[in-house]
């Protein structure tokens, strides 16, 4: 998308309907005005120094005189600010760049939304570990008070079968933001929840209670990493690396490692590695 985009008749259509989506400028200049000149150089820089934040409607009046009577320009230049589709400022005549800059802020994106679509575009990469701190910070900038920013924050801790600190997130959301969707996160909860202590789990949990060898240790750690029991998961098998690095042949290091691995940044991460470290060194 070009930030920068000179109106004229034939796409103003399509630069108004761009309010409803990002913050927009329009700047009424002429290229015989002194003044016109500057504050299109200003505005240009600013549109570098706050990447994809707005977008500079720049309307040359000289030629574009109908725009100009449609918005009863009198002044050059004569600045429009639009957010949400509405017109939230208006100035005329020549701005000193600290008064363009406090006019600009109105309109710009907070930092907490610069995190939260920050976040969107990881999580639509699926990169879950970096896309949670960006949507805790977002949520806590809001002064948890973005039930939006929460929700998604819970939600990427349920895709990622985190269901404890989903849990705690979907608790702080004010009772009356607790809509469907905040339902349906509880519901997908409880899913997760029931799987944990699926037939299949609970009955390699007897096995291992009844019989501790390495190979039932195995199983039931990769049955409770898949349930989002990664702790759980990587102590027992740490249980038994202690007594004998190369249990079962080496399989219980080698499962000790591919759960480290499938987590990737986990919080979780480094405090098993430092453990294992201090078993090979």
């Amino acid at each position: 998308m070009d930030y920068i985009v000179n109106v004229t008749e034939a796409n103003f259509s399509e630069v108004w309907q761009a309010t409803q989506q990002i913050p927009v400028v329009f700047s009424f200049t002429s290229l015989q005005d002194v003044a016109s000149i500057e504050t299109d150089a200003m505005l240009r820089r600013l549109v570098d120094e706050y990447p994809k934040q707005f977008l500079l409607a720049t309307v040359n009046c000289d030629e574009q005189r109908e725009l100009a009577m449609q918005f009863r320009v009198q002044t050059l230049p004569t600045l429009y600010f639009f957010s949400n589709g509405q017109p939230i400022d208006m100035a005329q005549g020549k701005l000193s760049e600290q008064e363009l800059r406090i006019r600009l802020a109105n309109i710009l994106p907070k930092e907490e939304e610069l995190k939260f679509n920050r976040a969107l575009e990881l999580l639509q990469d699926e990169r879950y570990e970096q896309a949670l701190p960006l949507l805790k910070s977002a949520w806590e900038l809001s002064e948890k008070k973005n039930s939006d920013f929460a929700l998604l924050y819970a939600e990427t801790f349920i895709v990622m079968k985190k269901t404890e600190e989903a849990k705690a997130v979907l608790t702080q959301i004010p009772i009356q933001d607790r809509d469907s969707r905040w339902q349906g996160l509880q519901a997908q909860i409880e899913l997760l929840e029931q799987a944990a202590e699926s037939p299949k789990l609970q009955q390699l949990q007897a096995d291992y209670a009844t019989k501790k060898t390495p190979e039932i240790a195995i199983r039931l750690a990769n049955q409770l990493h898949q349930v989002g029991k990664n702790e759980e998961a990587l102590t027992l098998l740490f249980e038994w690396l202690k007594g004998d690095l190369n249990a079962s042949n080496g399989e219980v290091k080698s499962q000790f490692l591919a759960i480290l691995s499938a987590l990737g940044s986990d919080a979780i991460v480094p405090k098993f590695r430092r453990q294992l470290y201090s078993l090979l060194y």
